[in-house]
């Protein structure tokens, strides 16, 4: 064997040896961390901010980001409002999914919030970063975050099937909340709901849900079903895994298109709810239209995802069957009008007679 064959079975042997050495490698030019330092008033030690604050009183807090790559970094620094949704509490600096809102202004983090910009880290370096609360004169809780992110680059995806390209910011993010106590609530939380509606874009149903006491509602867990007017048997049931709202906030929650052909009808949507140990009841009725299941076909064709075909009056196969109908009645009529051949009789000859 040549010494030129055997360096190179070496250096595959070395590279299948150590798969997590390359990958640590690639994976450590943007790695760093934040660590809370809590104040004095912190409550817990739950891994975010959550103090007792006065009406018109400002709250310094203070965080350290560390460095972890030995490259310098620049973080970029935001707060971030509180929302909800179906999965929990969101923190985001404008609403992104559909219905999902702060239903007072008063209650908007970054409104109330002043930090810096931006943080150049040198390589292995570390620096504690100061930001400020105004407190705002509100009965409840302040709710939000502070973003600490690094920009890792952007992705081009080219589709195959068009001569487009689709360019995607990658960053990674670190986010620590805070939360303000302001004054006590003493209300028992409860839910408000909306008339639902369908929407073809998420392929389901959007129950509008919102959250109308200025504290956070926790522990909001239970089950839905969704039946139709004119078809006893279909049933499409679901349970609905424990979540939180944030104050004073509303989502719209999807049941999810999942069982059977989506089909223009009436459905009755009903929710039973266990919201901090109290039960609470939603029932109301959705109608879902012929317009709206062609528009979800198109939505799900624009995406490669396989098509689910509205039920509507079977018209081919009516067609079909008035054209055998109509051959069946042409041959029966042609057999009719054909005339009968009549065998002619002759008289029987005597053999004798010549």
């Amino acid at each position: 064997m040549k010494i030129r064959e055997i360096h190179w079975i070496l250096l595959s042997i070395m590279f299948l040896s150590f798969p997590s050495f390359l990958v640590y490698a690639e994976g450590n030019d943007f790695e760093f961390r934040v660590e809370p330092i809590f104040p004095e008033s912190q409550i817990g030690n739950q891994g975010y901010y959550h103090l007792k604050g006065n009406p018109n009183e400002t709250v310094t807090l203070q965080a350290r980001v560390i460095n972890d790559s030995d490259k310098e970094l620049n973080v970029t620094i935001r707060s971030l409002n509180a929302y909800s949704g179906n999965q929990g509490i969101l923190y985001q600096t404008e609403p992104i999914l559909e219905g999902t809102a702060i239903t007072n202004d008063e209650f908007q983090f970054t409104k109330f919030v002043k930090n810096p910009k931006e943080l150049t880290l040198s390589p292995l370096g570390s620096e504690v970063v100061e930001f400020s609360v105004n407190v705002p004169d509100i009965n409840g809780t302040l709710l939000g975050s502070i973003e600490f992110r690094v920009f890792q680059g952007t992705e081009e995806l080219t589709k195959k099937e068009e001569d487009s390209q689709l360019l995607i910011d990658q960053y990674r993010a670190v986010n620590l909340g805070v939360q303000v106590d302001i004054t006590d609530y003493k209300e028992t939380p409860s839910l408000t709901f909306e008339s639902p509606h369908y929407s073809p874009e998420q392929m389901a149903i959007m129950v509008p849900m919102g959250n109308s006491h200025p504290v956070i509602v926790s522990n909001i867990s239970g089950t839905y079903k969704v039946t139709k007017s004119k078809d006893e048997p279909f049933s499409l049931t679901g349970d609905m895994p424990s979540f939180k709202m944030a104050p004073m906030t509303a989502f719209h929650y999807p049941i999810r298109w999942s069982e059977g052909t989506l089909e223009p009808d009436d459905y009755n949507v009903t929710f039973t709810l266990n919201v901090n140990g109290q039960t609470q009841t939603y029932e109301q009725t959705v109608s879902i239209r012929n317009e709206q299941v062609k528009e979800t076909q198109e939505k799900m064709e624009e995406r490669g995802e396989v098509e689910i075909a509205p039920k509507t009056f079977p018209w081919t196969t009516v067609i079909i069957a008035l054209l055998l109908v109509i051959v069946v009645i042409l041959l029966w009529m042609m057999k009719r009008s054909k005339p009968q051949r009549k065998d002619r009789k002759y008289p029987i000859q005597d053999p004798n007679d010549t």
